[in-house]
């Protein structure tokens, strides 16, 4: 399949994808999987989870820690030849907290065409489901592993008068909301969004004490996405 753009240049598309349920699935980024010359995911089992969902048995490239160089060099050829590289993280809207950034810039040193099918968000979905005025709110994103040094990030951030907009992987979820005790105080008004999307969909707003208390009660390790409300 002749895939090139009209000019000759090569084509990146940022293809969202669903956040907890298949059926979210952009038809637009399944399209994409059907056609694009080459397909980049970040790990395998979502890969193949996509791909049956786009009913096609095709061969991709990884983009993670270990195969990052390689599959860096591929785009890049692939681009060079005029050809459709389309790239899909493991949830969401490629491009936030997820290594598709270096892919985007190789595509526009090479004056690439870059496309995006935008599509589900976890971080837009809490801010819609949270009740307390988002209009402008601080991204801290992911926080550091080593709890000194969450602690001081989250203390620096403190004293914000927006809302800030916290994720982590599930296991640290328990961890981080006792570095918010400890940072914002038990008082602060806070919003837990958890599996969103998910068969474990659920939201939680009050206190950080109270989501803190309610985070002890869960069984089950989820997706989540924590917002503080300002000063």
């Amino acid at each position: 399949m002749n895939t090139a753009t009209p000019a000759g240049r090569g084509r990146l598309t940022m293809a969202s994808t669903h956040i907890g349920d298949p059926s979210d699935i952009p038809a637009r980024s399944l399209d994409a999987l059907r056609h694009a010359d080459l397909l980049i995911f970040e790990e395998d089992r979502p890969a193949r989870s996509f791909l049956k969902a786009a009913g096609v048995h095709r061969d991709y490239l990884r983009y993670s820690e270990h195969d990052q160089k390689f599959t860096l060099s591929e785009c890049e050829a692939a681009l060079k030849k005029g050809q459709w590289v389309a790239y899909m993280s493991d949830q969401g809207t490629p491009g936030l907290a997820d290594p598709g950034r270096d892919l985007v810039a190789i595509a526009y040193r090479l004056s690439a065409k870059v496309q995006v099918i935008p599509g589900p968000s976890s971080l837009t979905a809490a801010i819609a489901a949270c009740p307390f005025d988002c209009w402008a709110f601080h991204y801290l994103g992911f926080l550091p592993q080593e709890p000194g040094r969450r602690l001081t990030a989250l203390r620096a951030a403190a004293g914000m008068t927006r809302p800030l907009v916290i994720m982590d992987t599930p296991y640290r979820l328990k961890h981080l909301l006792g570095s918010c005790q400890q940072a914002f105080g038990a008082s602060r008004r806070a919003f837990l969004a958890l599996d969103i999307t998910g068969p474990n969909e659920d939201f939680c707003s009050g206190t950080v004490a109270d989501l803190v208390k309610y985070s002890e009660k869960l069984g089950t390790k989820l997706n989540f996405v924590l917002i503080i409300d300002g000063v």
